[in-house]
């Protein structure tokens, strides 16, 4: 099934913002829900074509979140902000090779711009 439905979790109001404005660029549209408990809900019903976590604290929860979503989403590109290094050391990253993990807020218009030319790439 096709969706340009992208899934936000984050805590932080600014950085959730920030992420939107990228996403709405691209004609996607942003979804974002109260909860851990609306979120893995949405995770399990709803089909994402991306799925963008926030990993700021509480770090557990969202580890679980992004393991969710690598299990119930399996079209959707998984995005990890911040922590790189953490989920590099725990194992996380090797275990869910797949998972685009970002070091930085920064850098997430340039790789969502790189992930958008690429799926335009595909589409053709």
């Amino acid at each position: 099934m096709e969706t340009n439905r992208v899934l936000i979790v984050s805590d932080d109001s600014k950085r959730r913002k920030f992420i939107e404005y990228g996403i709405i660029r691209y004609k996607l549209n942003p979804v974002s829900y109260p909860n851990f408990l609306s979120v893995r809900k949405a995770l399990q019903l709803d089909p994402f074509c991306m799925v963008i976590v926030d990993m700021q604290m509480p770090i557990e929860q969202k580890l679980a979140l992004v393991d969710e979503a690598m299990k119930s989403q399996k079209e959707a590109t998984v995005i990890t902000i911040e922590k790189r290094d953490y989920l590099n050391s725990v194992g996380f990253l090797s275990s869910h090779p797949s998972i685009i993990s970002l070091e930085s807020i920064a850098a997430f218009p340039d790789t969502l711009k790189d992930i958008m030319k690429k799926a335009d790439t595909i589409a053709e």
